[in-house]
């Protein structure tokens, strides 16, 4: 039978910790207004406010007292979390995005030292921060773990010993983790609700099988999320988790509306509002396109911020010589504003959050960005402005995505109180924080087609088997060949194209065959039309393809290839293709391009089609595709 955890509602005393963290904001000399209410404020549980103002406090904090930092002492709900990661097997973990959700997990690993340690984070950017401010900055409590940043499928490690292992979703979904460390005492899992079911997106299915493989091996696991109320059918699982949600929070998130009557009028807006604005300040944009766009409306005051910082001159005249002169980055550089975006190298995105996150820097106090935000970024913002409340071009935020924005504001002992300014459009959405509290399911406790194929359950599928009997291929060979890098419907619409454009790419890699010469530029395009569901700017679009993958040690730069692009394109907006070229460098090629065209010539094989036309898919791209992205971690093709 179905279940759902509840999640408590919203309590009355998280309402009374608001009204007295604003009182404490609002108040000129907060130490005398702290020591006045000390005994009221730890009531609360707000012990890191009432500190050794009061007797109970400053007992509690004595026996509260951190393993990884003496200078602090977890709250009463840090402790709690604490005592319920003991108590169980696996926890699912749900609280604000001010918690210190992070901490806690250190701190517990401080305590008990668990021997083999698997952190799995969003972002290559939350591995660094994870490192440098926690490993590095405690490295005598972590002195003992030998840390990984990345897992090597052909090494082989020593489980005997202290391990820690940070990796993304992306490196979990991409090597068969499970099978390289077999043996985890500690599993951790952030941003959770990416396991939630979406049947677009090839990679929640296979994030929801690596979850499984790894829970399967973990002595002890944690999964954590903001804003989840409940997960629904957990007790189809082998090992139901236990679910803890609290809303405690130690900091103040204040949404003011903006109303604005034209949707034209949100820019002129938010820089109006930007102007009044004092602290550090995110601007938030729904596309790459809009922030770029913002960019270019900036009025240029020349060099007068960069010449004051030598790093930062450095970094220009490399970024202009690698990306090009003219990148919007640059422009927004130049006049005091940072950027943040997917499409931008790690980098690049790591050295912005480092000037944003410098409480000495007095020049960058402004950045620009978009949802990669969402992504578990952490930032000493007191401000965001919201220009429009939506990820991508038409997909409206809901209250969970809305409010996992605002939480980005507001930072303990530095910004009691967070302001998210909502710029809203006469077609915008009210937004009530009890509504980003939502129950999620997990693929893996749904009815699916894609899990039932991967756990032998493919029987019942009539569809799966006629499909199994089409390729004249058994089920362990579907397993092994595709199961682990396209759901079914995505394989079904794959092969669809495939069919429809065989004829052309087959007459394409026949002239290719013939003449080792010929560009194999027009083979990108054939295979681009089958491999990819958008066919918008195709022809940019795999110009840029064949470029970035041209077999050159080291790969040509993005100037090389902009430079060269715009020689055949020069009607394109720059900075589109300077976006388009880092977007597809970064991950396309490397992710969706390769895995799709390795299913393509799966295809191609069932059919027997000739070695020769399968030859020249693989040594003319595949092979360079191996050697420039994957040339450090062979694992990462399986």
């Amino acid at each position: 039978m179905s279940t759902k955890t509840k999640y408590p509602e919203i309590a009355d005393i998280q309402q009374y910790r608001e009204q007295v963290i604003k009182e404490i904001n609002d108040t000129e000399n907060k130490t005398q207004y702290i020591e006045k209410n000390a005994d009221a404020i730890y009531a609360l549980g707000l012990t890191m406010y009432s500190s050794v103002f009061s007797l109970d406090s400053a007992i509690f904090n004595g026996f509260s007292l951190s393993e990884l930092d003496e200078r602090i002492s977890l709250h009463p709900e840090q402790m709690r979390v604490l005592e319920k990661i003991g108590q169980n097997k696996g926890l699912i973990f749900s609280a604000p995005t001010s918690f210190g959700k992070t901490f806690v997990i250190f701190e517990y690993i401080a305590r008990v030292q668990p021997k083999n340690v698997v952190l799995v984070v969003p972002t290559l950017a939350l591995i660094d921060e994870y490192k440098r401010k926690i490993i590095n900055q405690y490295k005598d409590i972590f002195k003992q773990y030998k840390v990984y940043l990345s897992i090597d499928g052909d090494k082989e490690y020593n489980l005997e010993q202290y391990n820690l292992f940070l990796v993304t979703h992306d490196r979990v979904i991409n090597e068969n983790i499970h099978e390289i460390i077999r043996d985890i005492d500690f599993l951790v899992i952030d941003e959770v609700y990416k396991l939630q079911k979406d049947d677009k997106d090839d990679r929640v299915l296979i994030l929801n099988l690596a979850y499984y493989n790894l829970v399967s091996i973990s002595k002890k696991y944690v999964l954590l999320a903001p804003f989840i109320k409940g997960v629904n059918n957990l007790d189809k699982l082998e090992d139901e988790p236990h679910f803890y949600g609290t809303n405690y929070s130690p900091v103040v998130n204040e949404v003011i509306e903006i109303p604005v009557l034209d949707d034209k009028d949100r820019i002129s807006k938010a820089k109006s509002v930007l102007k009044g604005l004092e602290g550090n300040t995110l601007v938030y944009f729904p596309t790459v396109t809009e922030l770029n766009k913002y960019i270019d409306e900036i009025e240029d005051d020349g060099d007068k911020v960069l010449n004051t910082n030598p790093i930062l001159s450095e970094f220009v005249t490399w970024a202009k010589n690698e990306i090009h002169e003219q990148w919007s980055v640059l422009k927004a550089m130049e006049n005091g504003y940072l950027v943040h975006h997917g499409q931008l190298p790690l980098g690049i995105r790591m050295l912005e959050l480092d000037l944003f996150n410098d409480s000495n820097e007095r020049f960058y106090y402004r950045m620009l960005c978009t949802a990669t935000l969402l992504e578990g970024v952490n930032t000493t913002a007191k401000n965001i402005i919201i220009t429009k409340p939506a990820r991508g071009s038409g997909n409206e935020f809901d209250a969970f995505d809305f409010y996992n924005l605002v939480g980005r504001t507001g930072r303990l002992f530095q910004h009691y109180l967070g302001k998210a300014y909502y710029i809203k459009g006469p077609e915008d959405r009210n937004y009530v924080k009890g509504d980003a509290l939502k129950s999620i399911e997990f693929e893996l406790t749904t009815e699916s087609i894609d899990i039932d194929i991967n756990n032998g359950n493919y029987t019942k599928h009539q569809n799966f088997i006629d499909f199994l009997n089409i390729l004249h291929i058994d089920y362990d060979t579907y397993k092994e060949e595709i199961g682990s890098k396209c759901r079914f419907l995505t394989v079904l619409k794959l092969y669809s194209k495939y069919c429809s454009n065989k004829k052309s790419l087959f007459a394409e890699l026949d002239k290719q065959s013939k003449n080792d010469a010929i560009s194999k530029l027009e083979m990108i395009r054939e295979l681009y039309k089958i491999v990819n569901d958008k066919l918008y700017k195709i022809k940019l679009q795999t110009f840029l393809i064949n470029k970035l993958t041209y077999k050159t040690i080291p790969r040509l730069n993005i100037r090389t290839v902009v430079n060269d692009t715009m020689k055949s394109y020069g009607h394109e907006d720059i900075n589109y293709v300077i976006k388009s070229a880092i977007s597809l460098k970064n991950s396309y090629i490397e992710f969706d391009f390769y895995k799709r065209i390795q299913v393509i010539l799966f295809f191609m094989k069932c059919e027997k089609v000739e070695q020769r036309l399968i030859d020249v898919v693989n040594e003319k791209l595949m092979r360079n595709i191996e050697l420039l992205y994957y040339i450090n971690s062979p694992s990462k093709k399986c």
